[in-house]
Parts: structure tokens; C-alpha cells; sequence
């Protein structure tokens, strides 16, 4: 180990102010242009006396530094300054009372190691690198974290990138094609040979877990669309729905909730519709359906084969219908999950959609527990929700 040796570099302007209200970003531009890929870290000095120790990222397409620290003691060898974030995101998740075998022990900027991931699942643990800079230090993270996190017996690697799917890598131990596990109550087959598409969105479980406590889905009839493979389905089943109709476009997501379906012993009933979203709505009202809960979260881009819409465009067309498939007093809970999307634009576009409709916001939801946000880092708060109450 020793002390960081960073390289002296300019920042634009519009950096500087971003850094200095705690967005943890270096966008490319013409100052970036003139970072070199050997150099791991760089320093930056602002114009009010604040220096930026940055990570290069030179290999990103977009992002070309990471903050790692605000006036750094750069006689703190980085390994030390690494493992001590390491431990304390491991600490906080240990204070969490989390009924689910799948969380995230690290989430990147929101633990203050940019980039970075850790999810937990069962006895194994996967590493999702967003910034190609932690390639480098692969040696120095596998030791630390067998040695570190009891339970664990095996470790793969995943780069993710915007523009292409990587498999999963196994670093350390056995890595198995797949794995069943736990969440409140609900068994879940987990493939670890579809890309990025393991079958179980772990940022949205805290908010499953919300409405453990706030909605009782005794005896209620539950409409979950666009519902991949059914954790929004098993979910209500598990405590106790009296019945679950479950939609989405694709054949093989509705194969995997049933095959979900088998891990577990529901007495509610259950219907599913392969199809498209707006004519399965559409088929239901004509049936006289009604529901007391409706799950939606769109994919940020859907598509019929004729135009495509975005998620948020997406619900001035769904709104109404939710209106009439509702019981009275019923609930819908509406997300969109994109970074794309700011929560004030989308909370004032949804306000929008619902303001000549018998629907009252109740309540805003988003990423938590194992999932936390920074401030002044929009593109962290990419999975937004609202819950309406039917009047």
C-alpha cells in the first residue's frame, strides 16, 4: 500500500458546481478529453479553495471521473479509504431487519463508492461494476470480502453497460446456474445465465415490504401488470389475496411466474394473460372485473411493433382505465423506472394525467433500505412511485 499520487487536472466549470453540491460525476467533455487512462486518480481544485479527489474513469463512454472525496487526505492509502465505505454499508445492512434473502450489501453512489455494487443473494454474492475502473481492483476486493462477510460461498463479477449484456463471471467458489430464494414469504427461481436478467428486481423489495405494513391483501383481488416474472403476483398471494391476474407481452416471463407459482403453496386464485397491456385492460373492464389493488411498472420503453412510448407517456392512456377497474376506495401504485425521468417532472406530469379523474395521491415512493439515495444525484433516483386512491 501507499499514499494516492493523483494527476492534477481541470475541471469545466459546470463540474466544479455539480461536485461541489455533492453530485458524484465527471461528465465527458473537452476538459475530460484530456484525462489519460494510466492515471487511476485524479485532483482538481476549484475556484473557492475545495479540492476533488476524483477516480478516472476514462474507459466509460459518458462518465469520465468519480468523486471519491472532498478535500482529501491523500496520505489515507486508497485500500484503507476503500475497505473502511466497505465496512460501513456492511454495517448499516446489518442494522436493517430485512425478511428476504436477496439485498444489496453496497449500492454504488448511494454508499459513496461510485459505481460499484454488491447484491446479495442466498450464499452467493454478485458484483456489479458499472465504472470499468474497478476492474482494476478485483484482486484486492475478492480476499477482503470472503474474509469479511460470513455465509458467502461464492463470488462472480458482472460488467454493466448501457450498450451491451455481459454474463456473469465467477470469481471465487461455485457459482450454480440458478437459485431459489426467499422474499417475505415467496420462494423465487433465480437464472443466473440471462445477462443482466436474473428474475427478481431487488430495489423494488423494500417497497414490497412498505406495503406489508400499510395495505392488507386479505381477501383482495389484486391486477398486476406488466408483470415479469410475478414478484408483484406472489407477493399479495403469499398474505393472503383472495385472487391475482397477472399481464405481460412475453410468454417466457409468464412461464417463469408459474414455474415461481410451483415454489409456492397460495390457496388465492390466479389468472394470467399473455399479451398487450391496453387490450388486456380493455377485455376486463368489458368483463366487469374489478380489483382492489392495481400494480403497474411499465418498462421505461414499450413497444407494439407499430410505435413505441415511453413508460410516463404510457399513463394518460392507463390512468383512466384504472379508474374503471377499481373497486371504490380501491388503489393503484404507478412507477416508472428511468433516470431519464426527474421526480418532479414526473410527479407533476402524473398530476397531470389524474387531475380530471376521481384518483387522490396518497403517498410517493422510491428506492430505500438497502437502496439509498445522496442528494443532488437526480440519475440515483431512477425508480419512482405513486399511490392513488380511487374517490
Amino acid at each position: 500500500m501507499s499514499v494516492i499520487q493523483p494527476t492534477s487536472v481541470d475541471l469545466h466549470p459546470a463540474s466544479y458546481k455539480h461536485l461541489a453540491a455533492g453530485h458524484p460525476w465527471v461528465i465527458k467533455d473537452r476538459f475530460t478529453d484530456k484525462f489519460r487512462a494510466k492515471d487511476r486518480f485524479l485532483l482538481s481544485h476549484g475556484k473557492k479553495g475545495s479540492s476533488y479527489l476524483l477516480l478516472n474513469d476514462t474507459a466509460h463512454p459518458k462518465i469520465k471521473a468519480r468523486l471519491w472525496s472532498k478535500d482529501p487526505d491523500l496520505n489515507t492509502p486508497f485500500e484503507d479509504s476503500l475497505k473502511d465505505r466497505l465496512l460501513t454499508a456492511f454495517n448499516k445492512r446489518s442494522e436493517l431487519s430485512l425478511k428476504r434473502e436477496n439485498f444489496f450489501l453496497v449500492f454504488g453512489e448511494g454508499d459513496y463508492i461510485p459505481g460499484l455494487f454488491l447484491l446479495k443473494l442466498g450464499e452467493g454474492l454478485i458484483i456489479f461494476s458499472y465504472a470499468p475502473l474497478w476492474k482494476k481492483w478485483q484482486k484486492e476486493l475478492v480476499p477482503f470480502l470472503k474474509e469479511n462477510l460470513e455465509g458467502i460461498h461464492w463470488i462472480a463479477w458482472q460488467e454493466r453497460r448501457e450498450d451491451q449484456e455481459s454474463p456473469l463471471n465467477p470469481l471465487w467458489g461455485k457459482m450454480p446456474k440458478g437459485v431459489v430464494l426467499k422474499e417475505f414469504g415467496s420462494q423465487y427461481q433465480l437464472d443466473f445465465g440471462q445477462g443482466y436478467d436474473l428474475g427478481l428486481y431487488t430495489d423494488m423489495a423494500a417497497i414490497r415490504s412498505e406495503f406489508s405494513e400499510k395495505f392488507s391483501f386479505e381477501k383482495k383481488s389484486v391486477l398486476n401488470l406488466y408483470s415479469y416474472t410475478g414478484a408483484w403476483s406472489l407477493f399479495p398471494l403469499s398474505l393472503g389475496a383472495k385472487n391475482v391476474v397477472s399481464v405481460d407481452l412475453s410468454e417466457k416471463y409468464m412461464n417463469w411466474y408459474l414455474e415461481n407459482l410451483k415454489l409456492n403453496e397460495f390457496a388465492g386464485a390466479h389468472k394470467e394473460i399473455v399479451g398487450d397491456t391496453f387490450k388486456a385492460l380493455k377485455s376486463l373492464i368489458n368483463s366487469n372485473e374489478k380489483f382492489d389493488f392495481i400494480i403497474c411498472d411499465p418498462p421505461s420503453f414499450s413497444s407494439d411493433g407499430k410505435k413505441t412510448t415511453t413508460s410516463l407517456k404510457s399513463y394518460e392512456r392507463l390512468l383512466p382505465l384504472f379508474t374503471e377497474l377499481l373497486v371504490p376506495k380501491g388503489q393503484a401504485l404507478c412507477f416508472i423506472n428511468t433516470h431519464s425521468v426527474t421526480r418532479t417532472k414526473y410527479e407533476e406530469t402524473m398530476a397531470a394525467y389524474s387531475k380530471n379523474l376521481p384518483l387522490k395521491k396518497l403517498s410517493s415512493h422510491g428506492l430505500s433500505q438497502d437502496c439509498p439515495l445522496i442528494k443532488n444525484f437526480p440519475e440515483g433516483d431512477y425508480l419512482k412511485g405513486i399511490l392513488y386512491h380511487k374517490q
